[in-house]
């Protein structure tokens, strides 16, 4: 296995939740979608694993650990996108 950042997971795991319990992001794209997880993912401390059993023994114990701090931080990732003049199905001007 390669080395693997499993805050990546954790951070779209939790935006696909959250889109799911939003109904104004509903229609996010792609683009807005990697533009939040990047913004998240650079806020955020990196966890490393490079074996299968490391990345199910840090599944269990970090998503609880820092879920409140990744919903935080997707909270403000969401605001850029939202606030930022990039052409996106999130604003109603994007339809020109």
């Amino acid at each position: 296995m390669a080395v693997h950042n499993l805050m990546e997971d954790i951070v779209k795991s939790c935006l696909k939740d959250w889109m799911q319990h939003q109904p104004e992001l509903a229609g996010m794209d792609e683009k807005a979608e990697s533009d939040i997880m990047a913004i998240v993912l650079n806020q955020l401390p990196a966890k490393y694993v490079s074996t299968l059993q490391g990345e199910v023994f840090a599944k269990t114990q970090l998503r609880a650990q820092v879920e409140s701090d990744v919903y935080r931080e997707l909270a403000l990732g969401v605001q850029k996108v939202f606030k930022s003049d990039r052409k996106s199905v999130l604003s109603s001007d994007s339809q020109a």
